[in-house]
């Protein structure tokens, strides 16, 4: 059989699929199995479950170096659902994580269509920012996901307010994401104007203000995350970054950096402004990273969106060009099934402390085969 050939016969079942009434049911499947070959490990140490126990006190009980009481919109909201349990708490997590792919893929849908959303979200659940959530379940980033997914939609500047003051008292990388979402929504025409983004600017100083005075009134005293970057030198973090460098990189995205180059090839030359925007905040983003020891965690946090919304605006762009080229629109969608295809497929792993780190499922394997 041709490759083209069978390209065609995929894109056709992904369609197909994609139009019937159980698509939804398919990607359950395939969160399914990206939770079998990845696995579900916690946190180390557990910080947001024990702080949610707890959260009106500095816990450096839990690690000295409290910074994450920074965030506690999670733990706040843990503690007065009386969900403090380990296990409990946990399954609060991932309920809000599967809440984050049901509007996804809900919010795509109504925007583009089943068909084209089925592929969008498998992309999303077979992600690296996934594999970081699953293995690491127990953070905030799963309600920094939920959070974020609204803002690659929506036009209400009220919601966008909303969600940017929980956001930013859910997690600071929550505020970069939103900002650099809007900005390229801005560049495509998208729909966004200033007010939105100042909206959004609006709602993200309030919920910092809302924290700050949360840490104020109850006497809590932090390490800051600016103190904890301070702690290593320039040196120090150079030799971190540059330990496991190749692998590290190919972390951010995975598979997914595929996405990035299809678009570029594609449709670079009908909108450069917007490609040029997004690969500069790509590097800004990337910088940020320097910084910290969750390499890929924070890089896929501050950039899962800005990827998407580069996706999304190439399918626009595809879909415009259909009169003169019927066959963009359906070049581009089956390079995203490959791509979604080997995202699958392709080893789990990620950046912490400069070093590689296999899943929860490829530390089980190791341990019966050992």
């Amino acid at each position: 059989m041709l490759i083209s050939t069978f390209l065609d016969d995929l894109y056709e079942k992904f369609l197909r699929l994609g139009r019937s009434r159980f698509w939804l049911l398919f990607l359950g499947l395939v969160f399914l199995i990206v939770i079998f070959i990845n696995g579900i490990g916690i946190v180390p140490e557990e910080p947001y479950q024990r702080l949610s126990e707890n959260p009106f006190i500095t816990r450096t009980d839990i690690h000295f170096n409290n910074y994450w009481q920074e965030n506690p919109l999670l733990p706040l909201i843990a503690h007065y659902l009386r969900l403090t349990a380990p296990a409990a708490f946990n399954i609060l997590c991932f309920v809000i994580l599967t809440g984050a792919f049901l509007s996804f893929a809900l919010l795509s849908s109504r925007r583009w269509g089943s068909a084209p959303s089925l592929i969008f979200s498998t992309l999303l659940i077979t992600s690296p920012l996934t594999t970081v959530i699953l293995t690491w379940l127990g953070t905030p980033d799963g309600l920094t996901l939920l959070l974020t997914v609204p803002f690659l939609f929506t036009g209400s500047s009220l919601l966008l307010f909303f969600l940017s003051v929980l956001g930013a008292v859910n997690h600071p990388a929550f505020m970069i994401a939103v900002i650099e979402i809007l900005a390229l929504r801005w560049a495509a025409r998208d729909g966004v104007k200033f007010k939105h983004i100042l909206m959004a600017g609006l709602g993200l100083a309030a919920g910092y203000g809302l924290v700050r005075w949360f840490l104020t009134v109850n006497q809590i005293e932090i390490v800051s995350r600016v103190d904890f970057m301070l702690l290593m030198n320039a040196g120090e973090w150079l030799k971190m970054n540059a330990l496991n460098f190749p692998m590290s990189l190919a972390s951010l995205f995975n598979a997914h950096w595929l996405i990035l180059v299809i678009c570029l090839v594609m449709f670079f030359k009908r909108d450069r402004f917007f490609y040029l925007l997004a690969l500069v905040i790509l590097l800004v983003n990337y910088g940020f990273t320097f910084f910290s020891l969750d390499t890929t965690r924070i890089f896929s946090l501050l950039s899962w969106g800005v990827l998407f919304e580069c996706m999304f605006h190439s399918y626009g762009l595809a879909r415009t060009d259909k009169d003169a080229n019927p066959q963009v629109e359906r070049q581009f969608l089956q390079s995203l099934v490959v791509v979604g295809m080997f995202s699958l497929i392709a080893p789990r792993y990620f950046s912490w402390l400069g070093e590689i780190h296999t899943t929860p499922f490829y530390q089980f394997l190791r341990k019966v085969f050992r």
